[in-house]
């Protein structure tokens, strides 16, 4: 069979996903009317929850509907006047400026457009963030908005308070219920470790929350691509913790005791705490779960990178065999020790064909694959959730094994 190289989705579609997560947030995009494509997408395909079109018009993306002929022509004016309208709405509060390549290539200066904006609106806060569709991957293209972020918003004042934190950034890829309790998962493990968790960069909340990270002492930087974590903790002049996704076991543990390093809890509630919350209950939950249906199963991983060892660390605790992983897409996020053959593009094809399942996102090439495949983050579009379904922290693994129990389950009778 003929392979193809499958790209990643494209910038404006993961600039889309973080202004779908900040409720007040709003797009204006330099850009054909193509751009709208990027937004169905998301808008009633992978997000059922999403806002960025509403049923009152009061929509929070806008494009210049740029074409091969305006494109060339001075548009600054026009620019300014659409821009100035988006700012005197008194429902937009925050407004994001980004581009397609077509416009970009022409160039504008956007940064000098949105200060005559900010001039006639100095209580709006409107930020550019430059178009980069030709360069990097997906892990910099979403944390662009929280460099942007950390790199513009006031902190003429903070007020740091002791044992109160800031994390910066946890994936959030829609306004469902399975990033919703990410969050709350992320919050009940600090919580349980007598910190307050004072904003989330980012959950589905609004700017007034994204700048509470300035009541932080502390900025926990979680490892999708950092540079966010220490612009802001070095603008507030704070300290800085980074720590691994706490997704299964291991990697739970080794959260919960660097947190506990770091702020010197009393050791004995830790440890009292990591035997009954996650050994005990881990445990219980391996036990109920692993019969002759899951050992030996063959299975494949594609997509985060930052969820690679603790897709290993489970697979290992349930006897379920790795046989390929593929990340999505630059290397450079991968550490060098893993012991697994880890590929950085994804072709038709590539998968075994003796595979069980494979935990992926949807796209073009999972159609050869359909029965097999167990939709996991962006893009979801045969999978939703309207119920307490995260994937981190011990309380709720039991779901992410549900799913692969049953899809195993599934595909063994319809052989």
């Amino acid at each position: 069979m003929e392979k193809h190289k499958i790209l990643p989705n494209s910038y404006l579609t993961w600039v889309l996903l973080w202004i779908n997560a900040i409720q007040d947030a709003y797009l204006w995009v330099d850009s054909p009317d193509c751009f709208f494509m990027k937004v169905d997408n998301i808008e009633l395909n992978h997000d059922l929850n999403s806002t960025l079109r509403k049923p009152n018009w009061e929509h929070r993306i806008l494009s210049t509907i740029s074409d091969v002929d305006n494109v060339i022509d001075n548009r600054n004016s026009s620019f300014v006047k659409t821009l100035s309208n988006m700012a005197s709405k008194d429902y937009t509060n925050l407004i994001f400026v980004s581009s397609m390549p077509m416009s970009q290539v022409v160039w504008a200066d956007y940064d000098w457009l949105i200060n005559i904006v900010r001039e006639e609106f100095p209580q709006k806060n409107i930020f550019n963030v430059p178009s980069r569709s030709m360069t990097d991957c997906w892990l910099e293209w979403y944390s662009d908005l929280l460099f942007s972020l950390s790199k513009n918003i006031d902190i003429s004042w903070s007020n740091p308070w002791v044992n109160k934190v800031a994390i910066v950034w946890n994936m959030f890829d829609r306004n469902e219920w399975d990033c919703k309790w990410n969050v709350i998962e992320l919050k009940n493990i600090f919580e349980s470790l007598w910190i307050k968790v004072v904003s989330v960069w980012l959950e589905w909340w609004n700017f007034d929350e994204i700048l509470k990270v300035k009541e932080a002492s502390t900025i926990i930087s979680l490892p999708y691509w950092r540079k966010a974590a220490k612009k802001i903790a070095n603008r507030l002049w704070i300290d800085l913790l980074e720590l691994d996704i706490p997704f299964w076991l291991n990697k739970t543990i080794a959260f919960i005791n660097k947190v506990w390093e770091y702020f010197n809890l009393e050791k004995e509630k830790i440890e009292g705490f990591i035997k009954k919350e996650l050994i005990e209950n881990g445990i219980w939950i391996i036990k109920h779960v692993v019969r002759e249906e899951f050992i030996w199963k063959k299975i494949s991983y594609y997509w985060d990178p930052f969820l690679i060892d603790g897709i290993i660390d489970f697979s290992n605790t349930l006897w379920l065999e790795i046989l390929e992983i593929y990340i999505n897409w630059s290397e450079k996020h991968i550490k060098n020790n893993l012991e697994y053959k880890v590929i950085s593009e994804v072709c038709w094809g590539n998968f075994s064909n003796d595979i069980d399942l494979i935990i992926s996102i949807r796209n073009n090439w999972v159609n050869i694959y359909d029965g097999k495949i167990l939709e996991f983050s962006f893009p979801s579009y045969f999978y939703h959730v309207f119920t307490n379904n995260p994937y981190y922290w011990i309380k709720w693994w039991m779901n992410f094994i549900n799913r692969i129990y049953n899809k195993i389950l599934t595909n063994k009778n319809e052989k």
